[in-house]
């Protein structure tokens, strides 16, 4: 008997049977030794929390966990799952109905293990996203990347192009799905390109699997390319921004990660100044043009430009 076999079989026996159970019969009954049959109820208890231990080669019922809650073979306490029930709540709200499918007969199962008081439901019915401006995705398109990711399979990806606002057919190693300020994109191989790319999943117009295993991918190329500047543009970083933000602003700023290899300090007027990489400044220049006069940029010299000439035409819509 396999090793997983044989404990299985014995955490369903522990589970029917009275304790306690010498462990000398168990090895006897499992055709191991004592010693193999000890390390077996070990693991049980360490990863899956099973309320048992063991004393003068006897496993006994451990008492103080006995309230706890089985589900498929692991041990919980109430509020673990009620935890585990907030989690695929959260999970499947933003997977906008990508895990429905997998987790609706658990999901039943956790309800019906809290008992039959409403607490369950009323925790699901209280946990509340609000995303803002968020463009609609097909769970259809999840399911296709998460499963060409799943089984290392190319895609081929018929996509508008919103910047030249042409449409056409990618065919791409998918690495990584991404979920970025309430938008999907996936980040992957582009064969026609031959380079990493990364692609919005709302412009995804059709996708089908392809035969052809993925390009194998590099993690490091993959963390350099795509995590090394700011914001979801990719790219190997080659500049710095210096933004100082007002005392006031400062007060939120600080607790804000705007990239994990950031920099700040604060100055002896009172000032916030944040430094952080980037390669493309698109999305930077947005982000700063939403603080207003509580942020000013101070190098590099063409991201401060470009920042005052769109606050120009801005100012020009209005007059």
């Amino acid at each position: 008997m396999q090793k997983f076999e044989r404990k299985e079989a014995l955490l369903r026996q522990l589970q029917k049977k009275a304790l306690p159970l010498r462990l000398m019969k168990l090895a006897n009954e499992y055709g191991c030794s004592v010693k193999t049959i000890r390390r077996d109820i070990e693991e049980l208890v360490t990863e899956r929390s099973a309320p048992w231990f063991i004393l003068n080669g006897e496993v006994y019922l451990d008492l103080a966990r006995q309230t706890q809650i089985e589900l498929e073979g692991y041990w919980f306490t109430s509020e673990e799952l009620f935890s585990l029930l907030a989690l695929y709540s959260i999970v499947d709200e933003l997977a906008e109905g990508l895990l429905a499918g997998h987790f609706l007969e658990i999901k039943k199962r956790i309800l019906n293990l809290l008992g039959p008081n409403d607490e369950g439901q009323t925790l699901i019915q209280n946990l509340k996203i609000i995303p803002i401006a968020q463009p609609t995705v097909k769970s259809s398109s999840l399911n296709k990347i998460t499963a060409a990711i799943s089984h290392q399979q190319r895609l081929l990806i018929k996509f508008w192009n919103r910047h030249t606002n042409q449409v056409t057919l990618r065919e791409v190693s998918p690495y990584q799905l991404v979920r970025y300020r309430d938008r999907w994109f996936l980040d992957g191989h582009c064969h026609q390109q031959n380079a990493l790319r990364s692609f919005s999943l709302e412009a995804m117009i059709e996708l089908t699997h392809l035969p052809q295993k993925i390009l194998p991918s590099d993690f490091q190329a993959l963390q350099n390319y795509f995590q090394s500047s700011y914001g979801i543009f990719s790219g190997q970083a080659d500049k710095f921004a210096i933004l100082n933000f007002s005392p006031y602003q400062a007060r939120w700023v600080k607790d804000q990660q705007w990239h994990p290899k950031q920099t700040a300090k604060w100055l002896e007027d009172g000032r916030y100044q944040l430094t952080l990489p980037y390669k493309e400044d698109l999305e930077l220049i947005q982000d700063v043009l939403k603080y207003g006069p509580e942020v000013e940029v101070i190098s590099p010299p063409e991201l401060r430009e470009k920042v005052r000439d769109k606050l120009k035409a801005t100012l020009k819509v209005y007059e």
